[in-house]
């Protein structure tokens, strides 16, 4: 879906087709809008981010507004560790940190991973990643405008093992009565208040490198032929009736926009009828082989 098709779809429902109660750049806003608003409501819109690492000795990470990593694209060549930077997040937010992990002896060194010492708070775009000489270049790994957070994983050498998940309540009970439990993470929780996801063991011993498949809103679309490749087909039918509510709700034409608010609502029903929850239980537990037996 074209960012043109959209206006089209939401200029039928308002009756402007040429642009006379509402201009190109009201009616992308309206959509970009409704399309935060689908990415919100339905869930729709997940990134999978890799090249994130855990701190050595720390629990929580923010779910949102933190550099989890970095996706090395030059090792360059180093006798000794580089210096690594991220740029700084807008005023008030926490700048990320890291340091450079390194393969090889010297003096032909090359940064294969960073290893986090502070995710940062409060940043709003991928910041850059510079390194001390040596040519190394990297792509941070930004956890920008998450909503919620579907699964974690961990890496270790060739093997990738998903984290169990565990209700906060449930995992502050049992899984955090020991404070000093050191080892590779096996359990994670969330904890939506405080814009935090915890990891157990509490205190990982290593970067341990994590993967996290979490439900973002959607980018905004900026030119008429900028393509929808976030919400797809049915969620995207749900756009133009929020769209058209927004529009009509700017001319106070406050009975119109509550009809598609209501048009909105039912099928956003009707979509939902059709889902399942998909965070399922650790697939590795002696419960869910039982499950899986039938008995």
């Amino acid at each position: 879906m074209l960012l043109s098709d959209y206006t089209t779809q939401v200029q039928e429902l308002v009756h402007d087709s040429a642009f006379v109660d509402y201009s190109q750049a009201e009616m992308t806003s309206f959509i970009n809008n409704a399309r935060v608003r689908v990415s919100l409501d339905m869930a729709s819109v997940r990134t999978y981010f890799t090249n994130c690492s855990t701190i050595v000795n720390q629990e929580t990470y923010p779910i949102t507004g933190g550099v989890g990593g970095a996706t090395i694209t030059n090792g360059g060549v180093y006798s000794s560790p580089p210096t690594v930077t991220f740029a700084a997040p807008p005023a008030g937010g926490t700048q990320a940190t890291g340091i450079a992990l390194m393969s090889g002896t010297a003096p032909n060194m090359a940064v294969t991973q960073i290893g986090m010492t502070n995710w940062g708070r409060g940043y709003t775009a991928v910041p850059t990643v510079t390194f001390g000489s040596g040519a190394a270049a990297a792509t941070a790994v930004a956890l920008i405008n998450v909503i919620d957070i579907y699964a974690v994983s961990y890496l270790y050498g060739v093997q990738r093992a998903r984290l169990q998940f565990k209700p906060f309540g449930v995992f502050n009970t049992f899984f955090r009565y020991n404070t000093t439990t050191s080892g590779h993470p096996c359990v994670w929780s969330i904890y939506h208040q405080q814009n935090l996801f915890y990891l157990f063991p509490a205190l990982p011993d290593q970067n341990y490198p994590l993967e996290i498949d979490a439900i973002v809103t959607a980018s905004p679309l900026v030119n008429v032929i900028d393509s929808d490749v976030q919400i797809n087909a049915p969620e995207n039918d749900l756009v133009q009736y929020y769209a058209a509510h927004l529009a009509l709700l700017k001319a106070q034409n406050f009975a119109q926009a509550e009809y598609y608010n209501n048009k909105y609502g039912q099928r956003k029903t009707e979509i939902l009828a059709t889902r399942y929850a998909p965070r399922i239980q650790n697939p590795y537990q002696n419960a869910w082989r039982r499950i899986q037996r039938g008995y």
